[in-house]
């Protein structure tokens, strides 16, 4: 079968799937039609399975195979290889579909298959619309949500701790007081669980590259550095080490933060705004736990980086040393209409004023 590959309604390559003697799949390149590529394009294969969900991701791997998506051509068939993180899918070349018709952007979402990623229900009903899920990655049960508003991604805890939507909105209170771009994290309930809820931050405008997709990409904090100079955008990424020190983040990787890019042109904007902080704020001691944290935290360790003070430490400027001096007194704030336990508020106030003391010794 051939396929083009769409960038909204503009065709950008043609390509065929084969499939080997062994049953492995690849796209075959025919013909480019344009002179840009795909931003972290190396392999077409690659690129277009990097677009599916990732098989660990909580009640996807049902999902996808629920639907037919688990070997490529059908993922292509049935999503259409479409991502909120950028303007890019795939049609057959006979057909005569539009991105209008197929825009996550712009049509309605299958609620269904919404609360099958969340919640692991599997309907036997077909497909009946456009959906995100099947291209969203991370671990935890997650979906999107289309409200009033806007487009609204639902992440829930884990089965073991359920703390990390809580971690997830209390820290977006020091994000904001650190990152000038920080994504805003709600709590709400869905299914009866405990979720935290954000916005989506990329349109048909801007979409997301994330450090991952970065050809040679980076891993080291001073390659780090470097690239976001490169793009002038050193300060961002300072002042993310520095919030991820305060809160404990045990999870910040490469896919986690990056840029945002014209989905036209394909050039690089700006940083992303900072998100993604369920795995901080000591998100897996409870409440007796907490009350003597200190063994713990001398063992947390960050992902990118040795040491969470040493990082922070070496990354401050005058500036950001001025505005963690002005965050003496930090107090986290409860939420206006979901109870939260006082005593962990009090608690995890206490430790990121003791990173924040470290930080600047």
């Amino acid at each position: 079968m051939r396929y083009i590959l769409m960038n909204k309604d503009e065709p950008w390559a043609l390509f065929s799937c084969i499939q080997d003697e062994f049953g492995e799949e690849s796209a075959v390149l025919q013909e480019w039609y344009t002179e840009l590529r795909p931003l972290g394009l190396q392999s077409l294969t690659a690129w277009l399975e990097k677009r599916k969900a990732p098989k660990h991701r909580k009640h996807i791997e049902q999902l996808l195979e629920q639907y037919g998506c688990i070997d490529l051509e059908g993922f292509l068939r049935v999503t259409h290889a479409l991502s909120l993180n950028d303007t890019f899918w795939v049609k057959e070349e006979s057909e005569t579909l539009g991105w209008d018709k197929v825009s996550l952007y712009r049509n309605e979402f299958d609620a269904l298959i919404a609360q099958a990623a969340f919640s692991g229900v599997i309907s036997v009903e077909s497909l009946s619309s456009t959906s995100p899920e099947f291209g969203t990655d991370g671990y935890y049960a997650k979906c999107w949500v289309r409200e009033p508003d806007g487009i609204y991604l639902y992440k829930g805890g884990s089965d073991t701790y359920e703390i990390e939507p809580l971690s997830e909105f209390l820290a977006c209170q020091i994000a904001a007081q650190i990152c000038p771009q920080a994504v805003d994290y709600d709590l709400d309930f869905y299914h009866h669980r405990l979720i935290s809820k954000c916005r989506l931050f990329t349109d048909e405008q801007a979409g997301l590259i994330k450090i991952s997709d970065f050809p040679d990409r980076p891993t080291t904090v001073s390659e780090l550095l470097r690239l976001y100079a490169g793009f002038g955008a050193e300060d961002a990424l300072r002042r993310m080490f520095v919030l991820d020190a305060l809160i404990l983040n045990t999870d910040r990787h490469l896919g986690n933060f990056g840029f945002l890019f014209d989905n036209q042109t394909m050039e690089i904007q700006k940083p992303a705004p900072v998100f993604d902080h369920n795995r901080s704020l000591l998100f897996d001691l409870d409440e007796d736990q907490l009350a003597n944290p200190d063994w713990y935290i001398g063992k947390c360790r960050p992902r990118i980086g040795v040491d969470f003070i040493k990082t922070a430490h070496g990354v401050l400027t005058d500036e950001i040393r001025q505005e963690l001096k002005n965050l003496d007194g930090f107090r986290f704030m409860p939420h206006s209409d979901i109870e939260l336990p006082e005593e962990r508020l009090n608690r995890l106030s206490e430790i990121v004023e003791q990173q924040r003391r470290a930080i600047l010794a």
